[in-house]
């Protein structure tokens, strides 16, 4: 689910670009789509949790693990909304550089927040914990980029192109994506803590 929703969000990023409304208005129906079934997928997880016979803390870690992720997926469609709202093909080519950057490693970040759930679901308890490394390091590239893409954002001057409120919308947009990448860092530090325990 994380990695098809993060695609077509760059799908939705890419046809704003390339001003192709048509294909971003399916990227995105095809985006909700995947966070209405995160969202299901988180309820049945907390109810099978309710259910299970699992220690009270173990509960607790696995249901924190699946509200960070679905969380995670919510950053996505919110991007993803906010990018139709901007005219992206219009976006200064700096900027707009930056902010495809920004995209390209919020995947791999996204990438390997999947890879590390999935092997702390094999128990591979050290591969998850160096998957979640490599999260923290591309949050840290997002970061940067942001700052960098921040600073770029007074190269959008407004009328006639901009709107102040596309202005606004923009910089919301670019916010959006770094926090996506936040998430992503919040739910490998969950799996850290469970893989805690896993390995005790």
């Amino acid at each position: 689910m994380l990695v098809p929703s993060v695609e077509e969000l760059i799908a939705c990023v890419n046809s704003a670009i390339a001003g192709k409304k048509d294909e971003l208005e399916s990227a995105f129906t095809r985006l909700h789509q995947l966070e209405r079934e995160g969202d299901s997928l988180r309820r049945l997880i907390i109810t099978e949790l309710a259910r299970g016979n699992l220690p009270v803390d173990e509960r607790r870690s696995i249901a924190r693990l699946a509200r960070q992720v679905d969380w995670l997926a919510d950053w996505c469609l919110e991007a993803g909304r906010l990018v139709r709202l901007v005219p992206m093909n219009k976006v200064p080519e700096g900027l707009r550089r930056t902010v495809l950057d920004m995209c390209k490693v919020v995947k791999d970040c996204v990438s390997d927040t999947q890879q590390c759930i999935d092997l702390l679901t094999d128990k591979r308890v050290q591969e998850a914990l160096d998957a979640a490394d490599r999260v923290e390091r591309l949050e840290e590239e997002v970061d940067d980029l942001y700052r960098k893409a921040r600073a770029l954002l007074s190269e959008v001057f407004g009328p006639p192109e901009f709107t102040v409120g596309q202005v606004i919308l923009l910089a919301e947009f670019m916010n959006a994506i770094e926090n996506i990448a936040d998430r992503c860092e919040d739910v490998s530090d969950q799996t850290r803590v469970i893989a805690v325990s896993v390995g005790t």
